[in-house]
């Protein structure tokens, strides 16, 4: 009896809307205006380039690092330098969050969600987000918290404060450990089989792939097409 069930967040619970799950293009540019707003408000004058200089170019740096150390690069000592230049003493969250919050606004449920949640929940299934994320976890609990969707988990695993990224079964095993549960009990459900996949292997845990185009990696025990198939699918190992 699967009784546990992990569930990636980008591309199984929301639609993200880009790989690395971060602004682009124009809403990174709204974004960087939000936060240039907040800076001037404090009585700072800086510009994008500074932004690039002082903040975004150095995490990024680290952020190409973060599947080598298995780790989100810190926003941290980046929003500490910003502040220190610009001569004012923010709160950096929401400073990070004028960025953040003009892409986090548009992210939306997958299809079918909604009721794929309170399926498996009517199924007296235990639901955990064990999920990537490059910023604190408090952005992602806020956008499901909007849709909704917050309600139907017992608890919320990001990397980012955890200080530790999929293909590592850190994550997956803090899970676990929280429901009293082992790894024939779970069930893990991503898109990226290079990631979740293989966490849920390396931690034992038996893994359904929800078809993408990330399809590098470890082969999954199950294939679904979205969440909305999930149910039918677990009816079908636990009767089968």
């Amino acid at each position: 009896m699967k009784s546990c069930l992990l569930l990636d967040m980008g591309g199984v619970v929301l639609r993200v809307g880009s790989t690395e799950g971060l602004p682009e293009s124009r809403i990174d540019w709204r974004g960087r205006q939000a936060m240039l707003a907040m800076l001037a408000k404090a009585g700072a004058r800086l510009t994008l380039e500074d932004l690039d200089g002082l903040l975004f170019g150095p995490w990024r740096l680290d952020h190409a690092r973060r599947h080598d150390l298995v780790r989100d690069a810190r926003w941290e000592p980046h929003l500490d330098r910003l502040c220190t230049a610009a001569g004012v003493d923010l709160d950096r969250w929401e400073l990070l969050d004028a960025w953040f919050r003009p892409y986090g606004d548009r992210l939306v449920p997958e299809f079918g969600v909604h009721e794929a949640l309170e399926q498996l929940r009517s199924m007296g299934k235990r639901l955990a987000v064990v999920s990537n994320v490059p910023l604190p976890g408090q952005f992602y609990e806020r956008i499901l918290e909007h849709h909704d969707l917050r309600r139907h988990f017992d608890a919320l695993f990001f990397s980012y404060d955890l200080g530790t990224r999929k293909p590592s079964p850190a994550m997956l095993r803090t899970a676990l450990a929280h429901f009293d549960s082992t790894a024939d009990q779970a069930l893990m459900v991503g898109d990226r089989r290079a990631a979740d996949i293989a966490a849920g292997r390396a931690a034992g845990v038996e893994s359904v792939w929800i078809r993408s185009p990330f399809d590098n990696g470890p082969e999954p025990d199950h294939e679904i097409g979205s969440l909305a198939e999930l149910p039918a699918l677990l009816e079908s190992i636990e009767t089968g």
